[in-house]
C-alpha cells in the first residue's frame, strides 16, 4: 500500500521529499514550504495521518514509516532525493539516511523531537495514552503548566483531538528513529539542522545533539514558530533554498 502524497513544483526540478510531524499531515509540509525555488516537492501523509488511514496500526514504527517513504520513492521513480522533515518527520529522515544512505542527497532536519530513546518526556503529555477526552487532557498538570508559560504551543497540541486515529500518537512516542546517537556519525549526506526557540515540543538540546554528531552539517535558529509565524516561514524558505542550491 502506498502513502497518499501531494506534489508541487516543476516535475523536472530536483526533488525534495519532506515529511510532516506527529499528528499532522502533508499540509504541514506544503503550507510551510511555499517559496521553494527550482524544487519539486513531494509531501506524503505518513500512515495514520491525513489520507493514509488504511494502514495496520500494529506496524507503526520509525522503521516501517521509513520503508513506506522508500516504497513511494520507488513508485515515483526517484532513485535519490533531497530529504527532510519536521519533528517526527526529521526522525524518519534520519532513519532513512542511516538505513538507505544511497537514496539521500541533502538532508534537512527541522525542529527534531526524538533522539535515541523511546518515550521522550517532552512529548509524554501529548502522546501518552489514557487521555480520552479533551477535557481530561486539559486537566493534566503538564498541559496546564504549558498553557500558563507558553499558550501558543499549548493550543497547538489541542489539534491532536481532531484526529480519527490516535493510536499512532502512542505508537510513535514509544519508538525511536535510531538506536544510538553515535550512529549519526555514519551519515555522510550534507545536512541542515534547524531549530526554533520558545518551543517545548522541540527542545533546542535535541537539535544540538544531532548536529554535533553529523559530519557535514550546517545549523541555524529560526524565529519562534508559534510566536512569529510569518518571520519563521520566510526564514525557513530562504535558508532551505540556499542550502539546496
Amino acid at each position: 500500500m502506498l502513502l497518499s502524497f501531494e506534489e508541487k513544483g516543476p516535475p523536472s526540478a530536483p526533488t525534495l521529499v519532506f515529511l510532516h510531524g506527529l499528528g499532522a499531515g502533508r499540509t504541514q509540509s506544503t503550507s510551510s514550504l511555499l517559496d521553494l525555488q527550482n524544487t519539486r516537492l513531494i509531501a506524503p501523509d505518513m500512515p495514520g495521518h491525513g489520507d493514509s488511514i488504511d494502514f495496520d496500526p500494529t506496524t507503526y514504527s520509525f522503521d516501517t514509516f521509513a520503508d513506506h517513504v522508500i516504497a513511494l520513492m520507488d513508485h515515483l521513480g526517484i532513485e535519490k532525493t533531497h530529504l527532510g522533515g519536521i519533528s517526527m518527520g526529521s526522525g524518519i529522515s534520519l532513519n532513512i539516511a542511516l538505513r538507505y544512505p544511497e537514496r539521500v542527497d541533502k538532508l534537512i532536519i527541522l525542529r527534531p523531537s526524538w533522539l535515541d530513546s523511546p518515550e521522550p518526556a517532552h512529548l509524554a503529555f501529548a502522546a501518552k495514552p489514557g487521555w480520552k477526552t479533551q477535557e481530561k487532557f486539559e486537566d493534566q498538570p503538564q498541559f496546564q503548566a504549558l498553557l500558563r508559560d507558553n499558550p501558543p504551543v499549548a493550543q497547538s497540541v489541542l489539534g491532536l483531538y481532531d484526529r480519527s486515529d490516535n493510536a499512532v500518537l502512542e505508537k510513535m512516542w514509544r519508538d525511536c528513529p535510531f538506536q544510538s546517537l553515535a550512529s549519526l556519525e555514519k551519515i555522510t549526506a550534507s545536512a541542515l539542522v534547524l531549530s526554533s526557540p520558545r518551543d517545548e515540543l522541540h527542545p533546542q538540546h535535541v537539535a544540538d545533539q544531532i548536529a554535533a554528531l553529523l559530519t557535514d552539517v550546517q545549523t541555524d535558529i529560526l524565529p519562534p514558530r508559534y510566536h512569529e509565524k510569518e518571520a519563521y516561514l520566510n526564514s525557513l524558505n530562504t535558508i532551505i533554498n540556499n542550502f539546496l542550491k
